[in-house]
């Protein structure tokens, strides 16, 4: 008899935390397989350059050379910084013209 009356106290104290631990929600933990399958999101657009001399451009490590009243078309990830090569009469070398954005796609952006 004296047995039951010591399991009594401690097995009403489990009872007690046992029936708020049914109605918590559960631990949610980051996931880091999403962030291996994610690829970065392209943007599709037209450089065109409205000067009248040419533009050496830099976007990563592409170069390119954007003759006077040239357009093209360019296919970069989302976040590339477009900066100039060298320096020419109205910005120094490493000027930076554009951070590529989702918004860009299907416009062209023209320089001067």
């Amino acid at each position: 008899m004296i047995r039951r009356s010591f399991l009594i106290a401690p097995l009403a104290i489990a009872c007690l935390f046992a029936s708020q631990a049914i109605y918590a929600s559960p631990v949610h933990g980051l996931n880091p397989t999403h962030s291996m399958f994610a690829r970065s999101k392209t943007v599709k657009f037209n450089l065109h350059n409205a000067s009248s001399s040419s533009m050496n451009l830099r976007a990563g490590d592409t170069v390119m050379t954007l003759k006077a009243g040239e357009t093209i078309t360019v296919n970069l990830p989302a976040g590339t910084r477009i900066v100039t090569d060298t320096a020419s009469s109205t910005q120094p070398a490493g000027a930076l013209i554009l951070d590529v954005s989702p918004e860009f796609n299907g416009s062209t952006v023209t320089l001067h």
